[in-house]
């Protein structure tokens, strides 16, 4: 056999031991990585949209039992007469479009003497019997056993709350709320559609039975059935796989979260599941072993054409030498063959290793993309679901300022309810630009002004953990071009954090250094336990959180207003044994450092 097909026979093959570990390596990790996002993302989706129904619950409960104590619902001991307590309870239900399907007052009788629905009143109901006894603030309320049959176009969920006699210890009547399931329905419908394909939301009850689902589910008339009691985890938050029957004939992933109730209220020992099927989810790992094998067959028929090249380089110096040889038997003066080879060989081994860098960092492109996606969709959502709560603590405090026996202190703290639940409204949108960030509206303001703001709206905080707050703020004024409510919402994340990290009588200390004439240094220490040493890289990661409760994306954020803004934020160990954020600011955006 001729050398110059015995290297190329043995190119080709180191070249295939070389690559295929490298190439079946790199799927393995990929689709590993993928897997858990997946994972993770079913998971963490379960938890957060537990958490709004904990709250979307409680703040139902919470109306039906405040309104049961007002003063204007003892109107239903005489009949309502005049109807006042009837066009009080039309004024709450248009206050809560597509909230409550109806409300109404039963008396001892059981017969509707007040109703929003002048249609209801004298009409007799029938209570279905308790089905949850559930604790709220200062009282407590009672679910009535849930009756809802398919299409479920009429699902509500009935709350009622006693209403006692203010003259004497005995009930006088029930307030009914009947609450319109479609509420939920609704949320679980938007929170099936994702990037990754269709997903199944189930909540159950304690008992293990489907009271809400989305639409795919719905559709197979599965509530009220105990089809998915087993899917449940023993933990409180995880991961499961299950087969995916009666939903779909493919394995579906199970992330489940269980209710721990809102501000240690109103947990009825519901759970919920988000699902998804395997063929959907990884449907991008097949995507992925295509392009694979793709780049391997392109590599393949390149790595060929260089294989030949290159053995016909290194057989060519040995027929060179082979040739000067046989001259040189003829002709011992000829002159010295030139051999080369050894230089190519070299080039290509250098070429190679770059392809597989390319490759790794083309992989690490993709899982950081993926991870910029999942933020994303989390903030629309939140910013969606933060919008109704902002809603009604600022409708609140408005009606609170009309009371005439308000104290000025009383005005006072309405008056910043209302101006304080406007700029969260702002910073929401804010928020929704974690995947887009908006340009920001740039204007000259008084750096120290914006951070003796934040304190003033976090000393009430700080005072429930007597912690002490020192802000060492310079003689003079540092007049920077910012937006004022981006910046705010940085130095709100930045202390807030450290006012929940360190402990009861800690420290917190701010300061300012104008002595750059072009950039603005500020700090921002605590006494707390500090930041590990393999964390400070990873802070300002999406998701990335040690705190308990935490999501996240509070200092994602927080990074990407600072760079909106031409600045750099960076993370350390303080002096004070806690953590150190550093903040460098430009004075005007002609300077900026990134």
């Amino acid at each position: 056999m001729r050398i110059h097909r015995i290297l190329l026979i043995s190119f080709l093959l180191l070249l295939l031991l070389a690559t295929v570990p490298i190439v079946a390596l790199s799927f393995y990790a990929s689709r590993v990585a993928l897997e858990a996002e997946i994972a993770r993302s079913l998971k963490n989706d379960a938890a957060m949209l537990m958490e709004q129904i904990d709250m979307l619950m409680f703040e139902r409960l919470q109306n039906v039992h405040s309104w049961s104590h007002l003063d204007i619902i003892q109107e239903g001991r005489i009949g309502d007469v005049d109807k006042r307590l009837a066009q009080f309870l039309a004024e709450l239900e248009h206050g809560y479009p597509g909230v409550y399907r109806s409300l109404f007052y039963l008396n001892r009788d059981n017969r509707i003497v007040a109703a929003a629905d002048p249609a209801l009143i004298t009409h007799s109901l029938q209570p279905q019997g308790d089905w949850l006894r559930v604790q709220v603030p200062h009282g407590e309320v009672f679910l009535e056993t849930l009756q809802i049959q398919p299409p479920y176009q009429q699902a509500e969920l009935l709350i009622r709350a006693p209403v006692h006699d203010i003259y004497t210890t005995e009930d006088i009547g029930q307030l009914y709320g009947a609450f319109d399931l479609w509420q939920i329905f609704r949320l679980f419908d938007q929170a099936s559609h994702s990037d990754a394909g269709e997903r199944f939301v189930i909540l159950l009850d304690a008992e293990g039975r489907t009271i809400a689902a989305s639409s795919s589910v719905r559709a197979q008339a599965l509530l009220l059935t105990d089809t998915f009691a087993g899917w449940k985890l023993q933990e409180q938050n995880g991961i499961a796989v299950h087969t995916g029957k009666p939903l779909t004939d493919s394995p579906v992933l199970v992330g489940y979260a269980v209710s721990k109730g809102y501000q240690g209220y109103a947990n009825m020992g519901w759970s919920l599941l988000v699902i998804q099927s395997t063929q959907q989810a990884f449907q991008p790992i097949l995507a992925l072993w295509w392009l694979f094998f793709g780049a391997f067959v392109i590599t393949g028929l390149i790595a060929s054409g260089v294989a030949h090249w290159v053995a016909g380089r290194i057989a060519k110096p040995l027929l060179d030498l082979t040739a000067w040889v046989r001259r040189f038997q003829k002709s011992p003066d000829c002159i010295s063959p030139k051999v080369s080879g050894a230089q190519e060989v070299r080039e290509l081994s250098v070429a190679f290793g770059r392809l597989t860098e390319d490759l790794e960092l083309s992989r690490l492109q993709v899982i950081h993309a993926a991870k910029l996606a999942v933020v994303g969709e989390m903030a629309a959502i939140m910013a969606h679901e933060v919008r109704t709560p902002l809603g009604i603590l600022q409708t609140t405090a408005q009606m609170l300022q009309w009371e005439t026996a308000l104290s000025p202190d009383g005005l006072e703290m309405t008056q910043m309810m209302i101006e304080e639940s406007a700029r969260l409204n702002r910073l929401i949108s804010t928020l929704l630009d974690c995947a887009r960030p908006r340009m920001p509206t740039m204007q000259p303001q008084d750096l120290h002004k914006i951070i003796q703001r934040v304190i003033g709206l976090l000393t009430t905080q700080a005072q429930k953990k007597a912690i002490q707050i020192d802000w060492l703020k310079p003689q003079n004024t540092a007049l920077i071009e910012c937006d004022e409510e981006l910046l705010v919402q940085v130095f709100l994340n930045l202390i807030l954090n450290a006012i929940q990290i360190i402990p009861v009588g800690g420290r917190i200390r701010i300061c300012a250094d104008c002595s750059d004439a072009t950039t603005i240094k500020i700090t921002i220490e605590d006494d707390g336990p500090g930041i590990p040493a393999g964390n400070c890289a990873r802070l300002f990661d999406p998701f990335f959180t040690t705190r308990e409760g935490g999501i996240g994306l509070g200092l994602t954020v927080t990074q990407q207003i600072i760079a909106v803004h031409g600045g750099r934020l960076t993370a350390d160990n303080s002096d004070l044994g806690g953590a150190c954020f550093t903040l460098f600011l430009p004075f005007s955006q002609e300077q900026k450092l990134c």
